[in-house]
């Protein structure tokens, strides 16, 4: 999003974390508040919405839920572009 941890934006919000505060927006009715809206438009919106969710996976809080990198390439290449 191009945002830093410092940033004003996250000072509202009662995130503690861009980890939590992304988990919630990808859970959120408009998940698309997740993309940078620089970015939005340009036809690829639902594959960067897979490769968000593939990082929910891999920051989950229970290490032991975390996909191994095989998996995460696995997930990544079946991304159609």
């Amino acid at each position: 999003m191009g945002k830093f941890p410092s940033d004003d934006f996250f000072q509202h919000t009662e995130e503690m974390s861009f980890v939590k505060w992304r988990r919630n927006v990808m859970n959120s009715a408009n998940p698309n508040r997740a993309i940078d809206s620089k970015l939005l438009g340009n036809g690829y919106e639902e594959q960067m919405l897979l490769v968000l969710k593939i990082a929910n996976f891999c920051t989950m809080d229970d290490p032991k839920q975390r996909p191994n990198s095989r998996d995460v390439r696995c997930m990544l290449s079946q991304i159609q572009h």
